[in-house]
């Protein structure tokens, strides 16, 4: 099946799918472990089933890796077995990602991008609570970063480049455009972009007061601690308040990625200009 998937989308690359099909098969297949707006129901908190809202989930997966996932299942993920074809499982593949803020959305010249999770502790982990002035929970210590390259953009949109050493090292940082992080605001999930001076560039969410808080965060941080204030907003106290515990966070473990990428290319000939 692996092998199948593979060969399909090397011979033609996942195009969007059919929206009604989508919903339909997800209703049937899907509503009674995931919920009908991918929280998952009680069934599927018993089995592990993940918020299906959550974009750092999907967008940490390529298509061949959702489709596997459809078609072939795991243990803790049974599959419809026949009951789904290839271009059923490519209709829900599209459903999922559809309606999520997207790295292409936050980076129109995006065509590749990488995810990793990053843990904060020691110095870094002081310094992001030093910026929220208080305690980070448990689960809120570890973030995953996707950093995103400008290059040629596949036809599908930008690719997910796994943490493989060789794949990595193509990645030349003359084409980073910068880091997303995902979180989530006012019941709804919210994507930030950071350059890669790590000051905010942009914000992208449905909740309307975001763009209230906007003009108090889009510009603001920077790589050196001391230009990290907290976000203070006189329309949207409340939402900058959340934005500056996601920023404080996403400054940190990007930082961690952009030491990790130099170490990479520690010995590399300069490029040429």
């Amino acid at each position: 099946m692996e092998a199948l998937i593979a060969l399909v989308l090397a011979v033609e690359p996942l195009l969007a799918g059919d929206a009604r099909n989508a919903r339909d098969l997800y209703k049937l297949h899907c509503v009674a472990c995931h919920g009908e707006s991918g929280e998952p129901t009680a069934t599927g908190k018993s089995m592990g089933a993940p918020l299906l809202e959550d974009p750092a989930l999907i967008a940490g997966r390529t298509d061949d890796q959702l489709l596997s996932l459809l078609l072939k299942g795991t243990p803790s993920h049974p599959a419809p077995g026949t009951a789904l074809t290839l271009l059923d499982a490519a209709d829900l593949v599209a459903f999922l990602r559809g309606g999520l803020p997207s790295i292409a959305a936050l980076f129109p010249d995006a065509a590749a991008y990488t995810a990793k999770s990053y843990t904060l502790q020691g110095p870094a982990l002081k310094r992001a609570q030093a910026l929220v002035d208080g305690d980070l929970r448990p689960e809120e210590r570890t973030l995953t970063v996707f950093s995103v390259y400008s290059g040629e953009t596949p036809p599908t949109g930008p690719r997910l480049v796994p943490q493989d050493p060789v794949q990595l090292d193509e990645l030349k940082p003359a084409s980073k455009r910068g880091y997303v992080v995902f979180g989530w605001l006012g019941g709804g999930p919210l994507a930030m972009a950071l350059s890669p001076d790590l000051s905010v560039a942009r914000l992208l969410s449905q909740n309307p007061s975001v763009s209230k808080a906007a003009p108090a965060v889009v510009g603001k941080g920077g790589r050196e601690p001391a230009r990290r204030k907290a976000f203070v907003s006189k329309a949207a106290p409340d939402d900058a308040k959340a934005l500056t515990r996601l920023y404080a966070r996403a400054a940190e473990a990007a930082a961690i990625a952009a030491r990790e990428e130099a170490d990479r290319h520690l010995f590399d000939a300069p490029e040429k200009k």
